[in-house]
C-alpha cells in the first residue's frame, strides 16, 4: 500500500509541472475573441491526433533559446540598417528577448503536430500575440538541432524576396506573412516550442511554433521608416546597432487605430527595465555578447 501511494503522488508531481506555472485561468480570462478557445484552456498537455506514437518535444536549453533569439534579432537588424534595398531602415525597432510564457504556450501548440497554429494564445501581458509555424522534414542523425532551427527561421525571414516596398500595407496573412512578422517594430518578446517524430524509417519531421509579443494588424505599419534607431529613447542595442536596447517601452497591447472601430481600452505598457514586473521572466536568457554559439 506504501508503494502504491508513493507511485500515485509521484505521478501528480509530475503531472503538474507540465502546465504552465501561472496563477491565472486561461479558460476564465478574456484575452481571446468569441467563440475561440485559449491554447491552454482545459490543455492537458497531452499530444494531439495528428502526432505519431514517437512524437516528443525537444527541449529548448539557454543555449538554443539564445540562438533562437540571436537568429531573429539578426535578420531584425539587416532589416533596421536599411541594407534590403525594397526595404527602408527602421527608426525604433525592438530587440527580441525570450519569454518563458510565451515558449509555454507555443509548446502546447507544436504538440497539435499541425501547421495550422492554434486559434488563441494571448496572455496577461501580451494581449495580441503573433505566431509561426514551420515544419521540416529531414534525415534522422545528420542534422543538428541547431541546424534545423536556423533552417526554419531562415526559411521564415526568406520570404522578404516576394515582398515589395508597400510591404507595410499588406495583409497579415499574404504569403509575406512569416517575414513581417518577424520584423513587427514592437514585438519584444518571443517564446517557442519543437516537437519532433518519425515520419518513415529513415526520415523524421520536426514542427517548430514560435509566439510574438505582438501580431501585425491589418493596415497597420510594421515598422517606422527613418533613419535607423535614430527614435531609441533608450539607445542602441551595442550587439545589434540599428535596434533599440532592450529596456526600451513599447505600447505592445496598443488597439489597432487603423481598423478598429473598437473604443480605446486602458493600455498597459510592458517595461523590459522592471524585472519585477514580469512574472517568470527569465533575464539570463536574452542573448548576451559573450555567449559562445557552437554546436551542441
Amino acid at each position: 500500500m506504501f508503494s502504491i501511494r508513493v507511485w500515485f503522488i509521484c505521478l501528480v508531481i509530475v503531472t503538474l509541472n507540465s502546465f504552465p506555472a501561472y496563477s491565472w485561468d486561461y479558460c476564465q480570462e478574456h484575452w481571446c475573441p468569441r467563440s475561440t478557445d485559449h491554447v491552454a484552456c482545459n490543455n492537458n498537455g497531452t499530444f494531439g491526433l495528428d502526432c505519431g506514437r514517437e512524437a516528443r518535444l525537444i527541449p529548448l536549453s539557454n543555449q538554443l533559446q539564445a540562438f533562437i533569439v540571436h537568429q531573429v534579432n539578426f535578420y531584425r537588424n539587416q532589416v533596421a540598417s536599411g541594407g534590403l534595398s525594397a526595404f527602408g531602415p527602421a527608426r525604433r525597432m525592438a530587440s527580441v528577448r525570450w519569454d518563458p510564457e510565451l515558449a509555454q504556450l507555443a509548446e502546447l501548440a507544436a504538440k497539435r503536430c499541425s501547421l495550422s497554429g492554434d486559434g488563441c494564445r494571448n496572455t496577461r501581458r501580451f494581449k495580441h500575440v503573433g505566431q509561426l509555424t514551420g515544419h521540416v522534414i529531414f534525415s534522422a542523425g545528420k542534422h543538428s538541432d541547431l541546424e534545423l532551427l536556423r533552417h526554419k527561421i531562415s526559411n521564415w525571414f526568406g520570404q522578404y524576396m516576394r515582398a515589395s516596398k508597400d510591404l507595410q500595407a499588406a495583409d497579415p496573412s499574404s504569403n509575406i506573412s512569416s517575414f513581417r512578422q518577424l520584423i513587427q517594430e514592437s514585438s519584444t518578446h518571443m517564446g517557442c516550442g519543437v516537437l519532433r517524430q518519425r515520419s518513415h524509417m529513415l526520415w523524421h519531421q520536426q514542427f517548430i511554433v514560435c509566439n510574438f509579443a505582438r501580431r501585425n494588424m491589418p493596415r497597420e505599419q510594421v515598422y517606422q521608416v527613418g533613419v535607423a534607431a535614430t527614435g531609441c529613447r533608450s539607445g542602441r542595442n551595442p550587439r545589434y546597432p540599428n535596434l533599440c536596447a532592450l529596456q526600451e517601452e513599447y505600447d505592445v497591447n496598443a488597439v489597432d487605430r487603423f481598423h478598429s472601430k473598437r473604443p480605446l481600452r486602458i493600455r498597459f505598457k510592458y517595461s523590459a527595465s522592471h524585472p519585477s514586473k514580469v512574472l517568470g521572466a527569465d533575464r539570463d536568457v536574452a542573448f548576451h555578447p559573450n555567449i559562445k554559439l557552437g554546436r551542441l
